[in-house]
Formats: structure tokens, sequence, C-alpha cells
């Protein structure tokens, strides 16, 4: 299951991130990352804007931290 955190939900209204748009990120993510907090990252470059999805895992869940998109360069995987 796919959880979204009360923060997540805020920045992705602010950011008009859709949930679709997320769960897309998290199923067809070829790569994922981690940051310094441990956190997973999954993103998806689409016509130049990546979509970065910041989450954990616990058990069977998916918990969903933050999204938001950029065009920076440092974020595309080569």
């Amino acid at each position: 299951m796919i959880i979204f955190t009360k923060h997540a939900l805020d920045r992705m209204m602010q950011r008009a991130i859709t949930k679709d748009e997320v769960i897309h990120v998290l199923t067809n993510s070829k790569e994922k990352m981690k940051d310094i907090l441990g956190h997973s990252i999954a993103q998806l470059d689409s016509n130049g804007i990546i979509l970065r999805i910041f989450f954990v895992e616990r058990e069977q869940d998916i918990i969903v931290i933050t999204a938001y998109k950029t065009s920076k360069e440092k974020y595309r995987t080569k």
C-alpha cells in the first residue's frame, strides 16, 4: 500500500503534483537511490522535468515523504 504523509500531501498540492503522478514514478522508476538520511528516492524525467519522490519502505507499505519537480541537471541519471 502507498501511504502519503500529511507533509507529502501538502507539498503535492502546493506543487500541483497528483497522487497518480507519484504512483507512476514509484512503479516505473528504473533507478532508486538513497539520500543522506536513508530515505529512498525514485525519479523520472519527462520532457525535461524530473519528478522526484522521497519515501521510506515499512514492511509492505511505501510511505511518501515529499515530492517535487525540478529541471536541475545534477539530478539527471546517465
